[in-house]
């Protein structure tokens, strides 16, 4: 069974389209990442699969179930972390952590220790237990990415998962998702970072003025647009798009 299927998505805003006639299908086991300029739709896509943003049409399917029928259902499904990380700020990080913990309904017996490992991999120290509004955007990415395990999610969506990260962390967060996908969950990434979408991604797709544009591994991006320069392919794709519209 695929773990998403999405079919005919839209999305428009006062008569803007955000999001144009959006159709893809994930597997498990696979990391999928969605490329795009700044208000290109990515974000947007990954709200309306989180069930964050509702659809102006089309359907998303989550393990077989539809969103908009069963939102409770479906979301259990899902792990997500957006752009920018919320954590309430007259909470600590542990208690934000506990806070998730009870919305699943998951005793602290099955989550402690987990934790306390992702804890030392992403080098959380003391500070989990101060108010988070000391945090910096950094010190939240961490505390949100731990969220992530806490009901092992088959479908977790990631909103440029590196931003405010040092390169140590940066490279535990790549290892973590490798492990995700190894385990069979699916993963679903935006950024616009070209370099770390070509060491982590499964497959690849770009999106341009809402509508996607491409969706395959680099060896076929590179039989479309004849080179294997990532950036290449990406500049071409969306300038095209762009003259096009002009």
């Amino acid at each position: 069974m695929s773990t998403l299927i999405v079919r005919n998505l839209g999305k428009t805003f006062r008569n803007v389209s955000a999001v144009n006639g959006l159709d893809l299908e994930l597997r498990p086991g696979e990391i999928f990442v969605l490329l795009g300029p700044n208000g290109a739709g990515k974000t947007t896509t990954l709200k309306m699969i989180a069930g964050l943003v509702h659809p102006s049409e089309g359907d998303i399917i989550i393990k077989g179930i539809n969103l908009n029928e069963h939102p409770i259902a479906a979301k259990a499904h899902i792990g997500y972390v957006p752009d920018e990380p919320f954590i309430y700020n007259k909470l600590t990080g542990r208690e934000f952590i506990n806070f998730i913990a009870g919305i699943y309904r998951i005793e602290k017996d099955h989550f402690e220790e987990r934790m306390a490992a992702y804890f030392k991999r992403l080098g959380i120290g003391e500070w989990i237990d101060e108010f988070s509004e000391k945090y910096s955007h950094g010190m939240k990415q961490k505390v949100i990415m731990c969220q992530l395990f806490l009901h092992n999610p088959d479908l977790i969506l990631i909103d440029e998962p590196l931003v405010g990260l040092d390169p140590k962390t940066s490279k535990t967060v790549r290892e973590i998702f490798f492990e995700l996908r190894d385990q069979g969950k699916t993963l679903f990434i935006c950024t616009h970072t070209l370099s770390f979408a070509r060491e982590i991604a499964s497959r690849l797709g770009i999106i341009s003025e809402g509508v996607l544009k491409f969706t395959g591994d680099l060896d076929a991006l590179s039989t479309i647009s004849g080179s294997r320069d990532i950036e290449e392919i990406y500049l071409k794709l969306t300038e095209e798009s762009t003259t096009a519209d002009r």
